[in-house]
């Protein structure tokens, strides 16, 4: 018996999500996360929960991934962060699944090669809704493949349900099932694949639309477009890593080189078909175009990832390939590039090079890597909250702080908290409240950099005139 499970042909998939799974443990217990979106997922799953009135963390709404955090809201962090970890497993487990169905020789490494992609990986260890959009995309394109339409459908309208702008992919999805003598059964495809998709994805958002109206389709654009470098960052070395951009633009030169030489889907056991290298390319532009819309996080690439792996698996050889995704796996863990902020950089050693580039201090370090760095900072930052908040049970007047990205993640640590009365947070405040303010007799005070974001936020220059940096440090006597 034990000789015949280990020979079953399911077990690969078992050890590959039990690998990714216990891959994510360790970085699970910092909070929500880096980003203000994720603290802001537990103030709407909360206010939902307390109220009854539904409270999307920011429009149009993520309904799939937070409504049912709401009943898990006791559950804390530790489960909502499970919850995503739990998911990238599945979801490796199902690009496994789609590389099988193609008769994919190396399944299992290219697989895994997705699972520690550095964006990927660190997405799937705090709470948002990336890996649960993406996971509902390969769980969908696997029934694709299986020609089962309407379960195709169904789970592209909860990957919708998770992020809006999955339903880009019903594009790249026609394209593979498209047939080209065949008008009238690529319309009865779409049907059976569109009417479920809306239906699931209309019924989801129906209590935002309740509560919001027409109002409800907007889309998160606070501050200017970012500089070239951030820009550059977020959309390459913050997807791939260092390691991993290196390694992708070696084996695009390795191609070039030895293009006559290497025959194209030579991985693949039988021939794959045109159809599917259209889809993928078509996902790999249609992403990149949106992220030049708004290009705010490396997580809004993650959609491009498999299939960037799954060309990579057609244009290269085995050589190339195994070399391609070893660097991926390894991508996570060496070759940091971060902030060395004190209040919300990351850690570094003794060995890193640093430099200034648009006005922020970076580093590169060999000795640590992106999925440490992210929860060093995660750590920084809840220190330096807490910090704050202690701060805060002393002052004796009437304060207003603009605590800009900082206020979400302040004001879920002090849900069960005292709080003194004469202190109010403000996310960012225009110039009428500021006036109303002072007319109230508020001291006004800002966190570490949000004086300047204030005013991006309203496009004034005003903060630095009327108010004035919050210190922590103690003042002494």
């Amino acid at each position: 018996m034990k000789k015949a499970f280990l020979e079953h042909q399911y077990l690969p998939f078992l050890i590959l999500f039990i690998i990714v799974l216990l891959s994510r443990l360790p970085f699970l217990w910092a909070g929500y996360g880096i980003e203000e979106d994720s603290w802001a997922i537990a103030i709407s799953t909360y206010l939902t929960k307390t109220t009854g009135i539904v409270e999307p963390s920011r429009l149009p709404g993520h309904p799939v991934h937070e409504f049912p955090l709401v009943w898990l809201w006791n559950g804390g962090y530790q489960l909502s962060n499970f919850l995503s970890a739990l998911y990238s497993g599945i979801g490796t487990v199902f690009f496994a699944l789609i590389l099988k169905h193609f008769n994919f020789k190396l399944y299992f490494i290219a697989a895994l090669a997705f699972a520690f992609v550095p964006i990927y990986y660190i997405s799937s260890t705090y709470t948002i809704d990336f890996v649960f959009s993406e996971t509902y995309v390969l769980i969908a394109l696997y029934l694709l493949l299986k020609e089962k339409y309407y379960l195709v459908g169904i789970f592209l309208g909860l990957a919708i349900g998770c992020r809006i702008t999955s339903g880009a992919m019903l594009l790249p999805f026609m394209i593979i099932v498209w047939q080209k003598n065949s008008l009238k059964q690529n319309f009865y495809t779409l049907l059976k694949i569109g009417i479920p998709m809306t239906i699931v994805a209309i019924a989801t958002f129906i209590p935002i639309m309740q509560q919001y109206g027409k109002d409800f389709f907007m889309y998160y654009d606070q501050f200017p477009y970012p500089s070239i470098p951030k820009f550059i960052y977020k959309l390459i070395f913050g997807v791939w890593g260092f390691i991993g951009t290196m390694a992708l633009l070696t084996a695009k030169i390795y191609y070039f080189i030895n293009k006559k030489n290497i025959t194209k889907g030579e991985l693949y056991e039988k021939e794959i078909s045109k159809k599917i290298i259209t889809a993928a390319i078509t996902v790999i532009a249609l992403y990149i175009i949106s992220y030049f819309r708004l290009p705010q996080k490396s997580g809004y690439m993650i959609p491009i990832i498999p299939f960037a792996i799954l060309l990579a698996g057609y244009y290269l050889n085995k050589k190339a390939f195994k070399f391609l995704c070893f660097a991926l796996i390894i991508s996570p863990f060496i070759c940091s590039i971060n902030l060395t902020d004190k209040y919300r950089g990351a850690e570094y050693s003794n060995y890193a090079l640093k430099a200034t580039i648009s006005g922020q201090e970076i580093f590169f370090d060999f000795f640590s890597g992106p999925i440490f760095s992210d929860y060093s900072k995660r750590k920084q930052k809840l220190k330096y909250t807490d910090a704050v908040i202690e701060k805060v049970k002393s002052i004796s007047k009437k304060t207003i702080i603009i605590a800009g990205w900082w206020y979400n993640e302040i004001t879920v640590k002090m849900l069960n908290q005292q709080k003194n009365s004469l202190v109010i947070f403000e996310a960012y405040i225009n110039q009428e409240k500021i006036n109303e303010h002072i007319k109230n007799g508020y001291e006004l005070y800002y966190l570490p950099e949000q004086n300047l974001y204030n005013d991006l936020m309203y496009k004034m220059k005003l903060t630095d005139s009327i108010s004035s940096p919050f210190s922590i440090e103690k003042e002494s006597n």
